[in-house]
């Protein structure tokens, strides 16, 4: 089997020129040959077509089509054109959705093609003369005026579009340009300005004219770095222009559809070939419906293509095309998956001449030609040398992919290699095991051994990625030397390489405590206590370090593993010691190599620096590695002259709790040092800080700042959040959850110390804190706590009133607890002294209890120390704040109206609002004052006490009228609604008004709501008197039980059916009729309305009776009822008179003498007797309308007569009239047999 024989091979043409459309032999092959995506057909069907069409609805817009060199951009530019041109090319398209989608444009434009590129004219007078050129073919005569006497380019295309309107009404104008995109690139910045100009009124001009822009581009302009110098003019250009994209999957199907069309059967044959090798590979079974549309071109082949920069599209196509025309006539290996891959390109780059004066491609190449030579020579497994051949081209070529950059460390893995390729290697079928791991364990082999041939050059494989690519600047063996340096290193050296490697796990900054010594400044958590503890971490021994200031709780060592130091180890409780003693020769290399790395970069330069320090981080990261895996059995840790490795320091200890990592969380290398040394240390940070405060959340140095920051917050009112309750109660300052620091025994020491100043003595800060400037504590033999806590210590003393707060130029008492949160914490923290608040003003607080309506007694037994008056102080105030909001936000939201009006004038309301606001803001004051300590710093005046009473009392007056306005609301807005329910004419409506009025008056003037009797008997008179009114219309209004029953009777009255019987006869005036039964169905009855009802609701439920809204008659409807009852009488009497003078005149004479004997017998009863039968029948109705059928009804209406009555004028002469009367008639009767017409008024 020949691969000709599974593919329907059609050769295409390489370059498609736009103008080729225009010769009508090869316009057929255009279309014909034109291959379209499913997802292209799409994007033409849903926005290329409607842009084209004259449809109303589409936002018309400019056409960009946007696709890279060779993705047949010229080719769907020209096919589109065609059709646009000439209808008949539609059938013609091989996409039917596409075939179906151009009929709305097939044939409706003129066309006109244009290459723009390698033109040196502004874009609009390239434009022009085109246009003028084409519109001189086409026999339309216009010309545009020159650029330098141009007033508006869109004034001219319309007169342009109007010229060419006038000859092809129909159709419309449309010009396409390619090469586009080269003329715009060539165009200097203010040039390119003007284009863009004219260029955007295109764009607009296709909105509402018959001319359509479309224009092919390789790339997406308005999103191009190219032209970001003109950025704002694009921006603009954009908003009048739709970018149509061709992608690769549009490339990849015209390689299917035309390069590698194939039958069903072919496909077949394919599948059943492929199926065996999909095991193979890692997606081929995936993928299956794709290997075998585009076999056999692997279907990555276009994708690897894409990334590189310097080709075109249709440079793909053309080298499948060669390929495949040098395989057509050869057999398919059934031993082995063969297909056209990527690297099978590098053979058309090298034959390529002109791609070697590109640098990049040129040391590509210098390097590609070594390695393929170095294999033809010394590859040492002949087997696999076509492998490892075909892989150096691959690498090759991927080493152009990568945008420019030949130097990036990225390319593929042996599995992507695989795959990418079909590499296979006979034999690898036999192999026992998964067989796509069979296959890449020897395509890894073939990649060890072209390393092992070409001595480490010109080839990288990334260790973390496993990328293999070619590596340009790797021209000596660069691990050979670092691997002869290692072997001369010093143990000194060592010790550097492993504290590189110790520092990156440890997680250690560059900026040391000490320059020189690799000491730094550490934290421990104490996880009893859950806070961290301040220390050092060194790396030496302790006869290497500097003294460290100040002294801190721990000190952790890392001590040489090969230059090892000789030192005495004291035991000392602070010190903890990590030694490597778990060494191997695996560490060993990767510390020598990193070490020798590093040394030959120093001494090294440019790129071959840069490699050695890229490989020295390999190193490290492989040291880092070893470390984090061997850690637990490799390190030893001694402590107080105990020495266990880290496995046994944790043995009955979950180390992953202990770190507090979450379950995809992984324990690293730092986090077993700090637990391990966390463990060891507990007792000693025990026996510096025996009551230091328990935490309920962990407290570190970096989250230190804004817990406590969030604990003095707190204390100033703040929200309470979590954390803030977890640093308040670890210092004993909470009582359930309100704070009192009664219990506390920091916040004791402190008054305790006060106390024993003296009364009038401060406790200066020294007093309370002692140590260095760095490192301070209160009680440090004891409590051991630091300033900041200290500071929240003393902000509870301040909460509860037992101590004042000095600062720098304020001192914080319990009524300024704000300053708790405004001041940083680092100023409180240099707080001056402490002091006891002054003695309760005893006349003042008598006055506030009063205020309140307490007992003033309460303030003498709160000097003495009782609690009792704070707590129903509170309870007042807690219960007055609520009462203060409420009557606040009623006031502004217009609660105090009644009927309709304001009860407060507008500058009253302000004034109550704001006497309101400061009520709630006095109150709010009050509660922080919730100790006897705190109401010694009480600050209120004899004159504040006075201010509010004043406005108590307001609110007082405010809760009165708001429960007044509640009360009589539901009857106000019941007399509301019943004042849109009768006339506004009603005697009842005007009586309301003046009593809304006289009311509104009243209660304007009373503030205290005294005569709320009063109003209440009005507004209940009121709504009485408004129930007999509305009872009465409504009883007038409304038919009874009796009248519905007599109305329901006359709807099938005789006289009423003989009527609508009548009705069919067309001479009969029908009108009088319909007016009749409207009148009759236009009385409505309502039988259920009582007056209970309507103690509820202002209309009737039954019926809805609203007076205003219906035309109310002057007679009651049941003497309405009566009347009609005559009427009917009338009308049958109108219309018997109206079938006799008909009957008998002497035109319907002669024709009655034609009726069948029947119907003439039913007429001539009925002349004779002179009245309408009893019962009517159709029969009658049906012999009249025939015997009458020669008469032609006229129906005219009144105001038909009045307007011909009144043409000429008013007042008129009889005789006038007489002539205008019988004009109408003449007009009505004109081109009629008179005799024949009957005249009907409606």
């Amino acid at each position: 089997m020949k691969y000709g024989d599974l593919i329907q091979f059609e050769q295409i043409e390489s370059v498609i020129q736009l103008l080729d459309a225009g010769r009508p032999d090869e316009a057929k092959k255009l279309v014909a040959t034109y291959v379209i995506s499913d997802d292209m057909a799409e994007r033409i069907s849903k926005l290329m077509v409607p842009q084209l069409s004259f449809d109303d609805s589409v936002d018309h817009k400019g056409v960009l089509i946007v696709g890279n060199y060779g993705t047949g951009k010229s080719h769907l530019m020209s096919v589109l054109s065609l059709v646009a041109e000439d209808a008949a090319y539609a059938p013609m398209i091989r996409h039917p959705k596409v075939a179906e989608a151009v009929a709305p444009i097939a044939g409706r434009f003129k066309v006109l093609r244009i290459e723009v590129g390698g033109l040196q004219m502004p874009l609009r007078q390239i434009i022009t003369l085109q246009l003028e050129r084409f519109l001189e073919k086409i026999g339309v005569d216009y010309t545009f005026p020159t650029a330098d006497k141009e007033l508006n380019n869109k004034d001219s295309f319309e007169e342009m579009m109007a010229a060419f309107g006038e000859k092809f009404s129909d159709q419309g104008v449309l010009l396409v340009v390619d090469e586009f995109l080269e003329y715009l690139q060539s165009r200097r910045d203010h040039e390119l300005v003007q284009d863009l100009a004219i260029l955007r009124q295109i764009g607009e001009v296709t909105k509402h004219l018959k001319f359509r822009f479309v224009a092919g581009v390789q790339e997406a302009i308005f999103d191009s770095v190219r032209f970001q110098h003109v950025a704002d003019s694009m921006r603009r250009v954009n908003e009048r222009f739709t970018q149509i994209l061709i992608d690769r999957q549009d490339v990849s199907f015209v390689v299917s559809a035309r390069l590698l069309k194939k039958t069903a059967d072919q496909q077949n044959k394919i599948r059943e070939y492929l199926t065996p090798f999909a095991k193979f590979y890692g997606s081929m079974n995936e993928r299956m419906d794709e290997y075998v549309r585009l076999f056999p071109v692997h279907p990555d082949y276009l994708k690897t293509f894409e990334q590189i920069h310097f080709t075109e599209k249709r440079g793909a196509l053309k080298t499948i095309e060669a390929a495949m025309l040098a395989i057509l006539d050869q057999d398919v290996p059934a031993d082995k998956p063969l297909f056209i891959s990527y690297e099978s390109f590098w053979n058309t780059i090298k034959t390529n001449s002109v791609l070697r004066a590109d640098p990049n491609i040129k040391e590509v190449m210098r390097v590609s030609e070594v390695l393929e030579s170095r294999v033809q020579q010394a590859f040492t497994r002949p087997a696999y040398k076509a492998m490892a051949l075909r892989v150096i081209n691959a690498l090759a070529v991927h080493r152009l992919t990568t945008g420019g950059d030949i130097h990036v460390p990225i390319g593929p893995t042996a599995a992507e290699l695989r795959d990418a390729m079909c590499l296979f290697q006979p034999g690898v079928e036999d192999m026992p095991g998964d067989p796509a791991e069979n296959l890449l364990s020897m395509v890894q082999t073939v990649m060890r051994e072209v390393l092992k041939t070409v001595n480490g050059q010109f080839i990288s494989k990334a260790p973390d990625t496993e990328q293999y690519y070619l590596d340009l600047k790797k021209d000596i063996d660069y691990d050979a030397q670092i691997e002869k340096r290692a072997e001369a290193l010093s143990d000194d050296a060592l010790d550097r390489a492993y504290y590189s490697a110790v520092k990156a796990l440890m997680e250690c900054s560059d900026d040391l405590r000490y320059p020189g010594f690799q000491i730094w400044q550490y934290q421990l958590e104490w996880q009893e206590r859950r806070v961290e503890r301040m220390g050092y971490l060194f790396f030496g021994a302790p006869n290497d370090r500097p003294t460290a200031q100040p002294e801190r709780d721990f000190y952790v060592y890392f001590i040489q593993p090969f230059d090892k130091p000789k030192f005495a180890d004291n035991n000392l409780s602070d010190e903890v010691f990590f030694r490597l003693t778990g060494l191997d020769d695996d560490l060993k290399r990767h510390l020598s190599s990193y070490a020798a790395a590093l040394d030959l970069a120093s001494t090294a330069s440019g790129g071959a620096k840069a490699i050695y320090l890229s490989k020295a981080q390999d190193f490290l990261r492989a040291m880092s590695k070893w470390l984090q895996e061997k850690q637990m059995t490799a390190f030893e840790v001694t402590y107080q002259g105990k020495k266990k490795n880290l496995q046994e320091w944790a043995k009955g200890v979950s180390l992953r709790d202990r770190a507090r990592l979450g379950a995809d969380e992984r324990i690293n290398f730092r986090d077993v040092v700090n637990v391990i040394s966390g463990l060891v240390l507990g007792q000693r940070f025990v026996d510096l800080s025996p009551e230091y405060p328990t935490f309920s959340v962990l407290v570190t140095e970096a989250n230190r700042k804004q817990l406590i920051g969030n604990a003095l917050r707190a204390l100033a009112g703040g929200t309470r959040t979590k954390d803030a309750l977890a640093v308040l109660d670890a210092l004993e300052l909470l009582d359930g959850d309100r704070v009192d620091p009664a219990n506390s025994r920091y916040a004791q020491e402190v008054l305790n110390r006060l106390k024993a100043k003296g009364h009038g003595q401060v406790l200066n800060r020294s007093e309370l804190l002692s140590g260095t400037s760095d490192v301070e504590y209160f009680a440090p033999i004891k409590y051991r706590l630091e300033p900041d806590l200290l500071v929240t210590v003393l902000g509870g003393l301040v909460y509860s009133g037992d101590i004042v707060l000095s600062i720098t130029g304020d001192k914080i008492d319990s009524g300024k607890l704000a300053q708790l949160a405004e001041r940083s914490i680092d100023e409180l923290k240099q707080f001056k002294h402490v002091e006891a608040p002054k003695e309760i003003n005893l006349a003042v607080l008598r006055a506030l209890f009063e205020l309140f309506d307490l007992p003033s007694g309460l303030a003498q037994k709160a000097s003495q120390g009782d609690t009792e008056p704070v707590i129903k102080l509170q309870e007042k105030v807690s219960g007055l704040v609520p009462r203060v909001l409420k009557a606040g936000s009623d006031l502004q939201q217009g609660k105090l109206g009644f009927w309709g009006q304001n009860l407060l004038r507008e500058e009253e309301a302000k004034d109550w609002h704001a006497r309101l606001d400061s009520l709630k803001k006095f109150t709010e004051s009050l509660a922080p004052y919730n100790t006897v300590g705190k109401l010694k710093n009480l600050r209120v005046t004899q004159e504040d006490l006075d201010s509010q009473k004043k406005n108590l009392e307001i609110l007082a007056a405010v809760e009165r009228l708001l429960e007044l306005v509640v009360e009589l609301g539901s009857t106000a807005s019941y007399l509301s609604q019943a004042e849109m329910v009768l006339p506004a004419d009603h005697p009842w409506v005007k009586q309301a008004e003046a009593a809304r009025k006289a009311l509104q008056e009243k209660l304007s003037q009373d503030r205290t709501a005294e005569h709320a009797a009063e109003y209440r008997q009005t507004l209940n008179q009121l709504k009485k008197d408004y129930i007999t009114a509305y009872i009465a219309s409504h009883s007038k209004a409304r038919l009874g039980v009796a009248e519905d029953k007599t109305r329901n009777a006359l709807r099938k009255d005789d006289r009423l059916l003989a009527l609508r019987v009548l009705a069919g006869v067309s001479l009969m005036p029908t009108s009088q009729l319909t007016a009749f039964e409207e009148s009759l169905n236009g009385l409505k009855s309502c039988s259920s309305l009582d007056e209970p009802t309507l103690v509820t609701a202002a209309v009737c439920p039954h019926c809805q009776f609203r007076p205003s809204a219906e035309q109310l008659e002057l007679i009651p409807a049941a003497n309405r009822l009566h009347k009609l009852d005559d009427d009917l009488d009338q009308l049958v009497t109108n219309w018997q008179q109206t079938l006799l003078e008909n009957l008998e005149d002497p035109f319907t004479q002669d024709s009655l003498g034609l009726l069948p004997p029947a119907s003439k017998k039913l007429i001539d009863a009925f002349l004779t007797s002179r009245k309408l039968s009893d019962p009517m029948t159709a029969e009658f109705a049906n012999a009249v309308q025939e015997a009458l059928s020669g008469l032609e009804k006229i129906a005219v209406r009144g105001d038909e007569i009045k307007q011909a009555l009144l043409q000429g004028g008013s007042p008129a002469m009889p005789d006038d009239l007489r002539k205008r009367f019988d004009a109408f008639l003449n007009e009505r009767c004109k081109g009629k047999d008179s005799t024949k017409l009957r005249f009907v008024i409606e």
